[in-house]
């Protein structure tokens, strides 16, 4: 079989440039028919030299029309960079691959989408409704229409056709190392941890219960691989994986409470030297945009989600270490970042 035409956004960015090496450690063949898409020619230099053999398409996202042209030379698109928010590069990739006459198109979303924008700030005795992708996938597809992402994922829930696979995957917080040319650094975590370092001290946000999901960008770019590998494999159908209707992957191993984190980034900063005292600062939950930099799961006591659609029909497993084990090594990066 000759290596599939793969058109890929983002390689600049942490979770596409990982992807990207984890598809080429993984088929290092593939190289030479891989195209990726590129903002900055500042960037080619990097990418040349790292990979000698890559197709460097040099466009902004708004170019849809050059966008739609490339992408019709190519079986299979998977979009990471601006992704989850952006219409109109969502709509030039649909029309370049429904151009030549069908493909594969995988979507990266976010699961930013499960907070419902329209929720009262939540207590602890709320409750917690749990979403997973499998018997809730009813549930996962029809989330109120101003939902974060919401108007992209309805698109490409839209586009599924016969000719046309189109898959969501939905990664909730990401964390570790990246092993792109340029980025290699996610944003929640540390988003927090760059906070506490500026701001001199420990925060907390209310009782320290709020929480969120997340998953390594190792098991990640794990899950991406099956996904590509099961539809190059099966293009006219027939393989593991589900499309359209019910191609939508959530991605998580496990829960983590943003209290816990924000203690241990403290108490990391401490040990060395960065903020005067382990002991934290509550931020009251009504003044929780001091928190922005962490993202907007740092409210959330309502909702989290349940990959179990990767488990079952891919064999995915996460087996990476934990958020909590990796703290230390964002807190030293953020601070080598910030010259301390």
């Amino acid at each position: 079989m000759s290596p599939p035409k793969i058109f890929l956004t983002g390689a600049s960015g942490y979770v596409g440039g990982d992807i990207l090496h984890a598809i080429l450690s993984a088929h290092p063949d593939w190289e030479s028919s891989i195209t990726v898409l590129l903002r900055n020619h500042s960037y080619e230099a990097p990418f040349r030299a790292k990979y000698p053999h890559l197709n460097l398409f040099f466009a902004t996202y708004d170019n849809t029309a050059a966008i739609e042209a490339e992408v019709a030379k190519n079986e299979l698109v998977v979009h990471f960079a601006l992704s989850a928010d952006h219409l109109p590069s969502a709509t030039a990739i649909v029309k370049g691959l429904e151009k030549r006459g069908g493909g594969i198109y995988i979507h990266t979303s976010g699961t930013d989408v499960l907070l419902d924008p329209r929720a009262p700030l939540h207590t602890p005795s709320t409750g917690v409704r749990v979403i997973n992708d499998w018997d809730g996938l009813a549930e996962l597809t029809s989330l109120p229409d101003d939902a974060s992402h919401r108007e992209i994922d309805k698109f490409v829930l839209a586009s599924g056709s016969e000719t046309l696979k189109t898959a969501i995957i939905c990664p909730s917080t990401i964390y570790g190392p990246g092993r792109g040319p340029i980025s290699q650094r996610s944003d929640q975590i540390p988003g927090l941890a760059r906070l506490i370092l500026q701001t001199g001290k420990g925060l907390q946000l209310a009782d320290g219960k709020t929480f969120w999901n997340s998953v390594h960008i190792y098991d990640l770019a794990r899950l991406y691989i099956s996904l590509i590998e099961d539809a190059i494999s099966s293009p006219g159908g027939g393989g593991k994986a589900t499309w359209n209707a019910e191609g939508y992957y959530l991605v998580e191993s496990g829960t983590y409470f943003w209290g816990e984190i924000s203690r241990r980034i403290t108490k990391e900063a401490y040990a060395l030297g960065l903020v005067k005292e382990e002991e934290v600062t509550v931020v009251d939950i009504k003044s929780r945009d001091v928190m922005a930099p962490a993202g907007l799961p740092v409210g959330n006591y309502a909702v989290k989600g349940k990959a179990v659609r990767a488990r079952e029909l891919l064999g995915w497993s996460p087996v990476e270490g934990s958020l909590e084990d990796e703290v230390p090594v964002i807190v030293r990066a953020e601070a080598k970042a910030r010259g301390l």
